[in-house]
């Protein structure tokens, strides 16, 4: 390859010494695939933190339904609401609990009686010692012995407010569609339209939100994943960039209007749930007037953008109520085996089996309803 491995934002020639591994996709929504000669160090310390932070923050509530692997910390617990105002925690296990622990006091026949709710065993018995604190004679010790934790039961429908866009997360896109080039052996400069975006704040004309079409063939139906796209026209001399986030972030980026050599389309994609790579492909038999319309702030078709949302909401949530299933079928087990005295990840001698699985049963079996309003998984 002739081209100079020039940095996209200062433009200094890439060396050895200042190169740099930049995550195609950003790795705070799930992506692992990385490249090389794309930004020095300095610059990759100094900028596209901010772009990277602002799309992860709009894509949070699906990172953590669907449950994606992060390299470094997990993906920080959502507020969700439900339709009666409770604010709740959506964590990045796929549980969901109070947002604030729960504690009411009231009196009667000369007595107090008091409900509690606590996130963690830790929290619990902080506000059990308050309450030994404020009455001497509450038995503390017997209180802790009898701690049960159990699923928290969701009796409200949840409600998500969800914000797509801007000049922020746009960019950050935009800096996947340029490093997925690089890692095609287009040098970043060859970029000319989307190395302009990065470096003017105040023009967002080098991408576009668009849902004018779908152009996913065979879009699978109980999955969501991440998708770039780049598309070469040599009769065009266009170099354009096609990205998608959990099926719900469609957004077309303009890299080039100077691109020459033979026309390619290349297709990657990912399932940021399970890491695998995907044989996916991309329709780039697009009209003209559509991507001149998206280009002029007319990609958003309010149908096919509805469908997006409702799609890969239906599909999220469902994949976060079985992750929830899991993890109290887990924690339940965990309690039953501590309860009989068998170690974790024993099986049960002959004579405990019985009483065994009507403990399950009986800790279970209240979450058995929880499971069957699990949300049935959108139409093909």
């Amino acid at each position: 390859m002739t081209d100079k491995k020039v940095c996209a934002f200062c433009e200094s020639e890439i060396t050895e010494v200042n190169d740099s591994k930049e995550h195609v996709i950003p790795n705070s929504i799930g992506g692992r695939k990385k490249v090389y000669g794309f930004i020095c160090i300095t610059c990759n310390s100094s900028f596209g933190q901010s772009w990277d932070a602002k799309l992860a923050k709009q894509l949070n509530w699906f990172s953590l339904a669907v449950g994606i692997k992060r390299e470094r910390r997990s993906s920080p617990d959502e507020t969700v609401r439900t339709v009666d105002g409770t604010e709740l925690l959506l964590q990045a296990d796929g549980t969901m609990t109070r947002k604030e622990p729960f504690f009411q006091r009231t009196e009667s026949d000369g007595k107090a009686h008091i409900r509690m709710f606590a996130r963690t065993e830790r929290e619990a018995r902080k506000m059990l010692q308050g309450i030994k604190k404020k009455y001497p004679e509450f038995d503390l010790e017997g209180e802790l012995k009898n701690l049960t934790f159990t699923p928290f039961k969701v009796d409200s429908a949840l409600q998500h407010r969800l914000e797509l866009g801007g000049s922020e997360a746009g960019r950050s896109i935009v800096k996947t569609a340029i490093a997925q080039c690089v890692g095609l052996g287009i040098a970043a400069h060859r970029c000319e339209m989307g190395i302009h975006t990065l470096k003017m704040p105040t023009d967002d004309r080098g991408f576009a939100l668009f849902y004018i079409r779908d152009v996913v063939i065979d879009r699978p139906q109980t999955d969501l994943f991440h998708l770039v796209s780049i598309r070469g026209d040599s009769e065009k001399g266009t170099l354009l960039a096609y990205v998608e986030y959990f099926g719900v972030m469609r957004v077309m980026v303009n890299l080039s209007s100077k691109f020459e050599g033979d026309s390619f389309t290349s297709v990657y994609a990912i399932n940021p749930q399970s890491r695998e790579e995907l044989n996916l492909s991309v329709n780039w038999d697009i009209p003209a007037t559509e991507l001149h319309a998206a280009f002029n702030g007319f990609g958003l078709d309010a149908n096919n953008f509805d469908l997006a949302c409702r799609n890969a909401t239906a599909i999220a949530s469902h994949k976060q109520r079985n992750r929830q299933r899991h993890h109290v079928h887990r924690e339940e087990l965990s309690a039953v085996l501590s309860q009989l005295g068998i170690p974790p990840g024993s099986i049960p001698e002959p004579k405990d089996r019985d009483k065994f699985n009507n403990m399950m049963e009986e800790k279970l079996g209240s979450f058995s309803e929880f499971i069957k309003k699990i949300p049935p998984m959108p139409d093909a």
